[in-house]
């Protein structure tokens, strides 16, 4: 599937998560925190859109999975997992202003938002899939790369039955230039985002 992002992580931040996955890990496993937790506080907010709530629980559960399956991991490796750190990527992203669109809202930009962060994560979790990271972890990362490429479609599936497809396709057009000058900026760390 094709994702919409208009950048490429640079092959260096492999190497970066490569020679550091321990904390990689713990960043990781704190991300599918967040990603659950985003998903039942939009559910808990726009609970008059029972597809959605449906939709979106069923995405924490999966979430919640990987979180256990993550810290497996870190725990497998003889770790514990860190405090939880501000993913600057995903503030940055959510608090970006964005220009008035005639039949967007509140809902459907939270939805393309959270579409973006989902599609980061799939790309970033296929080139982990490739990277010098052992066969298990291979495995593993090309497995939730599939997942999270199902999660960045629920998003946008939402958000165009919620404000119709050109609606979203600007709002996407937008979020994409965003989204691309933000990683642009930030530094490349042993972190998903």
């Amino acid at each position: 599937m094709e994702l919409p992002l208009k950048s490429a992580t640079p092959a260096r931040w492999v190497e970066i998560v490569a020679a550091d996955l321990d904390a990689t890990l713990g960043d990781h496993a704190h991300c599918e925190l967040k990603a659950a937790s985003t998903a039942m506080s939009l559910a808990g907010r726009f609970a008059d859109h029972p597809a959605l709530v449906s939709d979106l629980t069923a995405l924490a559960r999966e979430e919640m999975k990987h979180f256990d399956q993550v810290h497996r991991l870190v725990r497998a490796r003889k770790g514990v997992l860190p405090k939880v750190a501000t993913d600057r990527y995903a503030k940055r992203l959510a608090g970006a202003p964005l220009k008035p669109l005639p039949g967007s809202s509140a809902l459907m930009d939270k939805l393309v938002i959270c579409a973006f962060i989902e599609a980061r994560s799939c790309e970033r979790f296929r080139l982990l899939a490739k990277g010098p990271i052992g066969p298990t972890l291979q495995a593993f990362y090309a497995e939730l790369a599939g997942a999270e490429g199902r999660h960045h479609e629920l998003f946008l599936e939402h958000a165009v039955a919620e404000a119709g497809e050109a609606v979203v396709a600007a709002r996407v057009e937008e979020v994409g230039r965003i989204e691309a000058a933000i990683l642009k900026e930030l530094p490349l760390e042993a972190r998903i985002h």
